[in-house]
């Protein structure tokens, strides 16, 4: 006789990833039932999925786990467990419950991946649960596996590089940035890969690490390194505002890394550079904005008249 397979149906909420019961979904399967704990172990799994829509997580985790226990090969149990399981784990709070709970987490649902590798939520699921965790190396290596079966996937070479940034690795996530520049199709592509790199080298220059900002030879090496970065952006893109921008800031950071007076002042005036071109960029673009609707640019006013004309006067 037909089965029911009920599942839990993820939606993103206010955490980077998270679900929550959307609906219970209803598959036909292709074979019977062959016993009777397979048939106690889905009454189980019917009985979690009502705990968990009544948000009862823990509740909700023994029936999943009484059916897991009478049936370890039905699939759907781990993809509950992992969701339900991540629902009781709590970011930033290191205990060792807690870190109990991402582990039983992560490993139902990598299990689940196992047998259902395309599932994008679930994927997002884990790597937000490995990066709140502080799971870094889990994640990357997930994920360079991903890379190595398709090298040219940008946004999975972008992630790489952001779970790097995110461990305090960010000479890494540079390096990943760069793959990200190989593989990016045109001009523009390469221009934002380049400005990704920029970016990140100008935010950690003025990110606080242990209550201090970035300075001596890593201030100076991260300068240099979004300075090449924006102007082989540039090189393809001249006119690019935001890359003129952070040039500008870059040389300013630069040079306050400086010992002598003289390198520090050499630094500021190419800041300067990159300050008025930036102005005029900016004049240039506001002058290449069209007109308002219905009012002509070198018009006085709507229809081109001159003030009062056709009024009789």
């Amino acid at each position: 006789m037909p089965e029911n397979r009920f599942c839990i149906v993820p939606r993103p909420m206010s955490r980077p990833v998270e679900f929550v019961l959307a609906a219970l979904v209803a598959v036909a399967a292709t074979t019977s039932l062959t016993g009777c704990d397979e048939l106690s172990a889905r009454s189980s799994v019917q009985k979690g999925n009502g705990a968990y829509g009544e948000q009862e997580f823990e509740k909700a985790v023994k029936h999943y786990e009484a059916a897991l226990a009478k049936s370890p090969d039905l699939e759907v149990i781990h993809h509950n467990l992992g969701i339900t399981y991540s629902r009781l784990f709590h970011p930033g709070v290191d205990t060792p419950a807690n870190k109990a709970m991402a582990e039983k987490a992560t490993t139902h649902l990598a299990r689940w991946l196992d047998k259902h590798p395309k599932d994008a939520e679930i994927r997002k699921l884990l790597t937000s649960l490995w990066i709140d965790a502080g799971e870094y190396q889990k994640a990357i290596e997930f994920w360079k596996k991903e890379h190595a079966a398709s090298p040219q996937a940008r946004d999975v070479v972008q992630l790489i590089a952001g779970i790097y940034l995110k461990s305090g690795d960010w000479r890494s996530a540079v390096d990943w940035y760069r793959k990200d520049v190989e593989i990016a199709p045109d001009t523009a592509a390469k221009v934002g890969a380049y400005a990704s790199i920029a970016n990140l080298a100008f935010g950690k220059i003025w990110q606080l690490s242990s209550r201090e900002k970035v300075q001596g030879l890593d201030r100076t090496e991260l300068a240099e390194i979004g300075l090449e970065a924006a102007g082989k952006g540039l090189e393809l893109d001249p006119n690019n505002i935001a890359l003129t921008k952070i040039s500008q800031g870059l040389w300013i950071n630069r040079g306050t890394a400086q010992g002598p007076a003289w390198a520090a002042a050499i630094d500021r005036t190419e800041a300067q550079v990159f300050e008025q071109r930036a102005r005029v960029l900016v004049e240039q673009a506001k002058k290449n904005q069209p007109a308002p609707a219905g009012k002509p640019a070198d018009s006085p006013a709507a229809g081109g008249g001159a003030p009062g004309a056709g009024t009789g006067s």
